[in-house]
């Protein structure tokens, strides 16, 4: 048995200063070993052989030896109290340094231009970190989902959570390809999107997500229409890239492909701004060096053309 266990004194009502006892066959040894008294540990024992309701030692002048009944119940005590010690010393572990299994719930739309550039430097620095992506739209319940964390908008976050910026504000834009916009024109308008193929997202709740834009000071939302609608802005992605219709997504994503000319922003001057990405995490929970680890890498590996 380890010299230094990790169980606080006294936790399992004197199973400690037992295991001691028979170990070292000496009431004054077990003792001298835990930190107090003769009489303290002859006292522990009494009150474990009263609860256990049979002799655990046969004492004498000379010796201390298990009963009948004190072996049987060193033989499931010991690697019972064993396990015990070995969780305590693991869960200490994790507690010092970062390891463990990490759980990430964020929005879909998140996951590629969040994730892609800092993915396989953070699993090469941190190799005790077991890095699970759990990619929802609604809004999760952190604690029931058992998740450490999770990314969506500052928007949608409540007031009682913690949360950590991530990015910088950003604006959802409208895109289309070259090959939309000469077949079918460019709008105008918000106002004239009505008349286009756009595509759909339906959101988990089960609605489908109207197009929000700005038009003069106030906020405007349209309800528009179209051939596609998709769960996922990957799924958006693809039907818009093959010219089928315009799509809406945050501006990060399709910065490369608009400066590359597969797509053109359509009504950037009605877009809307977002307050950016925020990690957020239950104001009760305590950030664990895993989550900080996480937290302090994404904000520093994160490229500029992702964080705004």
């Amino acid at each position: 048995m380890k010299q230094d266990l990790t169980i606080p004194h006294g936790a399992l009502d004197g199973i400690e200063a037992f295991l001691r006892v028979a170990e070292r066959r000496s009431f004054s040894a077990a003792a001298a070993d835990l930190g107090v008294s003769p009489s303290a540990i002859s006292q522990t024992i009494k009150a474990l052989e009263a609860r256990v309701g049979a002799p655990l030692f046969m004492r004498t002048t000379r010796s201390v030896g298990l009963t009948q009944a004190g072996e049987m119940f060193h033989e499931r005590a010991a690697p019972a109290y064993s396990g015990l010690a070995d969780a305590y010393e693991a869960a200490r572990n994790l507690g010092n340094r970062p390891a463990g299994r990490l759980r990430i719930n964020l929005m879909r739309g998140a996951v590629q231009p969040l994730f892609e550039p800092i993915i396989a430097g953070f699993c090469e620095t941190y190799p005790e970190i077991e890095l699970e992506i759990y990619a929802e739209d609604a809004l999760a319940d952190l604690s029931a989902g058992g998740f450490d964390a999770g990314v969506r908008m500052g928007e949608s976050l409540d007031a009682d959570v913690i949360a950590v910026r991530l990015t910088g504000p950003f604006r959802f834009v409208a895109v289309a390809t070259p090959g939309y916009l000469e077949k079918y024109g460019r709008p105008a308008s918000p106002d004239e999107l009505r008349g286009h193929r756009c595509v759909r997202m339906r959101m988990g709740s089960g609605a489908l997500m109207p197009w929000t834009f700005e038009k003069g000071n106030r906020e405007i939302e349209v309800g528009v229409t179209g051939p596609v609608i998709v769960n996922d802005f990957t799924a958006m992605m693809v039907a818009v890239r093959a010219g089928v219709a315009m799509g809406m997504t945050a501006e990060p994503v399709v910065k490369a492909m608009i400066a590359a000319g597969e797509l053109e922003l359509v009504l950037g001057d009605h877009a809307c701004s977002t307050s950016g990405l925020f990690l957020y995490y239950p104001s009760r929970k305590q950030v664990m060096p895993k989550l900080r680890a996480f937290i302090d890498y994404v904000r520093d590996y994160l490229p500029d053309d992702v964080t705004g």
